[in-house]
C-alpha cells in the first residue's frame, strides 16, 4: 500500500516537473522572440520621379544584393524585407502619400516612420515640433513652370511681362503649401520684383497662388482653366507636354538670377527620432540602400524612367524627359541651398514656432543627421 502511494506521488511529481519545464521553455521561447523580433517600418513616398531611387530599390530587389543591402519583395509595391549581409533587419511597408505636408502629418501622428518629402515640408514640420531628422537628399532639381499649350508665354521674360501688365493677378497653382516648387517660385518672384498673394480678394498682387491639393490635380487645373500656370515636380511638367495639355515655360533651375537655383534641394529622406534611437542599424542600412539606388538611377536614366513609369503609371516618355540629378550626398552647396529654402520659408511667414526668430546656422543640428549617409558614402 505504501509502495503504491509512493508510486502515485512520484508519478504526480514527475508530471508536474514536466509541465513546469515545458512552461519554462515556452517562456524562454517567447522572450527570445521578443528580443529577436524584426521591426516593421512604414516608409512614405509620393508618386513622383523625384523619389525614383526608392522605386528602383524596390524593383531591382535582390539585384542589389552585391551592394550589401537590398529589398526582398513580399507584396509588390507594398511590403519588403530589408536585408543586409543575408540578415533580415526590418520589414518595410511602403505608403503612398499625396504630398510632403501629408507625409509630415502622418509622421507626426506616428503612422509613418520614415518618409521621402521636400526639405521645405520637413523644416516646417520640425518648426512645429515634429520629432524628425533629415537624413539625406534623394535628388536635386526637377521642377518646372508650366502653362497651357495655347499660352503666349514661352519664357520667364514673357511670364514677368504678362504678370506686370495683367489687370488681375495671374493664377499660379501648386500641389502643397510646403513644397519646394512653390517655395522656390516665391523666392524668385521676390528677386524679380513681382508680388504674390494667397488672398483671392487681393487684386493688387501680380500673382495669386492657388492650392491644388495634390500633384494629381496639376494637369486637370490647366484643362479646366482653374489656373493660368502651375509650378510642380517632375514628371508632371513633362507629362503635361506628352498629354498635349501644357508646355514647360521654364526649368526652374534657370530662374533668375541664373545660377542661384542650380542643385536646388527638393526631396529628402527623413526619419522619426524614435526610429533613429530604437533602430539605428535599420536606418543606416536603409540609407546605404538609397545611396546605391540613387547612384544606379543617375547612371541608368532610361531604365530608372521605365521603373518609375511601371511603378506610378506615368508615361515612360514623360519620365525620360525629366532633368533630375539623383544623389544622396549632402554636399556643401546642397546644404547652403537648403538655407535658401529656410530663408524663403521665413520670408513667406511659413515658420511660426521654434524657428521663426532663428537663423539657419543655429538650426542645422536640430534638422540634420548625416551620420548614416556619410557612412554609406564612406565620408
Amino acid at each position: 500500500m505504501r509502495c503504491k502511494k509512493f508510486t502515485i506521488i512520484f508519478l504526480g511529481l514527475l508530471i508536474l516537473s514536466i509541465i513546469l519545464i515545458g512552461c519554462s521553455n515556452d517562456k524562454e521561447a517567447v522572450d527570445g522572440d521578443s528580443k529577436n523580433e524584426i521591426p516593421t517600418l512604414k516608409v512614405g513616398y509620393i508618386f513622383t520621379n523625384h523619389q525614383t531611387p526608392l522605386m528602383v530599390a524596390a524593383k531591382k530587389g535582390e539585384e542589389f544584393k552585391e551592394n550589401g543591402v537590398y529589398l526582398k519583395e513580399i507584396a509588390e509595391r507594398q511590403k519588403y524585407a530589408l536585408i543586409e549581409n543575408d540578415k533580415t533587419l526590418a520589414n518595410i511597408e511602403l505608403v503612398v502619400t499625396k504630398s510632403g505636408s501629408e507625409t509630415m502629418t502622418m509622421m507626426g501622428q506616428g503612422h509613418i516612420d520614415m518618409g521621402l518629402a521636400s526639405s521645405a515640408a520637413c523644416i516646417t514640420a520640425i518648426d512645429k515640433g515634429t520629432k524628425i531628422k533629415i537624413l539625406n537628399p534623394v535628388h536635386t532639381e526637377g521642377i518646372g513652370l508650366v502653362t497651357s499649350k495655347e499660352s503666349s508665354i514661352n519664357d520667364w521674360d514673357d511670364f514677368k511681362k504678362a504678370a506686370q501688365e495683367s489687370d488681375s493677378p495671374i493664377k499660379v497653382g501648386y500641389h502643397s503649401p510646403t513644397s519646394a516648387p512653390v517655395i522656390l517660385f516665391e523666392a524668385a518672384l521676390s528677386d524679380s520684383n513681382l508680388t504674390g498673394t494667397y488672398d483671392p480678394d487681393n487684386m493688387d498682387a501680380d500673382i495669386l497662388f492657388v492650392d491644388l491639393k495634390g500633384t494629381n490635380n496639376l494637369i486637370p487645373a490647366l484643362t479646366s482653366n482653374q489656373v493660368d500656370a502651375w509650378v510642380g515636380p517632375s514628371p508632371y511638367p513633362e507629362l503635361s507636354v506628352t498629354e498635349g495639355v501644357g508646355k514647360i515655360v521654364l526649368d526652374m533651375k534657370h530662374l533668375p538670377p541664373e545660377g542661384k537655383w542650380h542643385d536646388f534641394p527638393c526631396c529628402v529622406t527623413s526619419a522619426t527620432e524614435a526610429v533613429i534611437e530604437k533602430n539605428p542599424e535599420v536606418v543606416e542600412a536603409f540609407s546605404k540602400l538609397l545611396t546605391s539606388a540613387a547612384d544606379y538611377s543617375e547612371k541608368h536614366k532610361d531604365e530608372a524612367a521605365k521603373i518609375t513609369s511601371d511603378f506610378t503609371g506615368v508615361s515612360e516618355e514623360a519620365a525620360k524627359m525629366a532633368t533630375i540629378k539623383y544623389t544622396t550626398d549632402p554636399s556643401k552647396i546642397w546644404v547652403e541651398n537648403v538655407g535658401l529654402i529656410f530663408e524663403a520659408l521665413k520670408k513667406a511667414n511659413k515658420l511660426s514656432d521654434d524657428f521663426v526668430d532663428r537663423d539657419y546656422e543655429s538650426i542645422k543640428e536640430e534638422i540634420y543627421d548625416f551620420s548614416f549617409v556619410n557612412k554609406a558614402l564612406g565620408k
